[in-house]
């Protein structure tokens, strides 16, 4: 989501893989110019941002689907908000360079998060899967009891001898789209 060379390497690192540096600039920049609409949709996000920051609105994405809506936030389409409360930009003392940030309580600390648009564009497109996989949960529990849910994944608890036609009804309502996404 729109992280850099260093953190990319870093992030590999993790998993016990040692890339150079050079390597690492060159994967990133090889993904950025094979996929262009991406690094431009980070880039929106970007400005949905600062909008947000400047009490702004601004439509962001796919006509209808989101906006900014000033400082309430990135209106979605079930009307709740990704809100970054207290957005704001400051100087980042490691580089000296201009960066938005936005408070979260943890504990009782108010500890400021930085945001940008790749991170801003993974917020929104996991509040809408979550938008989505909540509909078809609500559709699957007029038949059974949805005990669980993992990112895209539904479980359920189903008598035993339905569970042929339980998962043929679980699968088609997983296959449901919204209006706004029918093309998902």
């Amino acid at each position: 989501y729109g992280m850099g060379a260093v953190k990319f390497r870093d992030q590999l690192k993790t998993f016990g893989v040692e890339l150079e540096q050079d390597e690492c600039t060159r994967i990133i920049n090889v993904y950025r110019d094979t996929y262009p609409a991406i690094k431009q949709l980070w880039y929106s996000a970007g400005d949905a941002l600062k909008a947000i920051a400047n009490n702004q609105s601004t439509p962001f994405g796919r006509e209808g689907v989101l906006a900014v809506e000033g400082d309430k936030g990135i209106r979605l389409p079930n009307g709740l908000y990704i809100k970054y409360p207290n957005i704001r930009r400051q100087m980042n003392p490691e580089d000296g360079r201009e960066e938005l940030v936005y408070d979260t309580k943890r504990g009782k600390a108010v500890i400021p998060n930085r945001i940008y648009g790749g991170k801003c564009v993974e917020n929104v497109c996991q509040a809408l899967a979550r938008i989505v996989i909540g509909e078809q949960m609500l559709k699957i529990a007029k038949k059974y009891r949805v005990t669980m849910t993992v990112h895209d994944a539904v479980g359920c608890v189903v008598p035993e001898d339905e569970a042929n036609e339980a998962q043929q009804f679980i699968e088609s309502c997983m296959r449901w789209r919204p209006d706004w996404a029918p093309d998902l």
